[in-house]
């Protein structure tokens, strides 16, 4: 996961204006639709769907958790055509949703969202990277209104 990280983080200071030269690993945590449902609506579990989860969570950001920051995201096995990896950490799929978080990461390391009205204002660049990750990874996006969700998902 380390290199993966590395490979990653390369390719977001050679596709953005950031310098990650001092950006330290985040913990990245690989979770179950379940757990990764609980942990999004930690603080607020009234509002957790009855069935335990949200298929509309992918994966969180956490800044504070952690020495430098948490990434909590589905397990590369749950995704779409998984089985079709030798690993399911090849999935590009996959790869542009720990990419998006990292890019987050990335952001408050960096000091960017210190500027930030709220951190809804970061999502814009993380989908638009990701876009173009996928597109240099020749992957089919799987978010067919990217920049329409994009500016819905930034707004404060």
């Amino acid at each position: 996961m380390e290199q993966l990280i590395d490979a990653l983080l390369d390719w977001i200071d050679h596709n953005s204006s950031y310098d990650i030269g001092h950006v330290p690993h985040p913990i990245v945590l690989q979770l179950t639709p379940e757990a990764l449902t609980r942990e999004f609506y930690t603080g607020v579990p009234h509002l957790m769907p009855d069935d335990g989860v949200d298929e509309r969570v992918n994966a969180l950001y956490a800044a504070g958790d952690g020495p430098h920051g948490t990434i909590y995201l589905l397990a590369a096995g749950v995704y779409q055509d998984a089985e079709f990896f030798d690993q399911p950490t090849e999935n590009p799929l996959w790869r542009e949703v720990l990419l998006h978080e990292l890019v987050h990461h990335v952001q408050w390391q960096s000091g960017v969202a210190d500027t930030w009205q709220c951190p809804a204002q970061g999502e814009s660049e993380a989908y638009s990277l990701g876009a173009r990750y996928l597109t240099q990874s020749a992957a089919t996006d799987p978010m067919p209104n990217r920049n329409f969700w994009s500016m819905i998902y930034s707004r404060c």
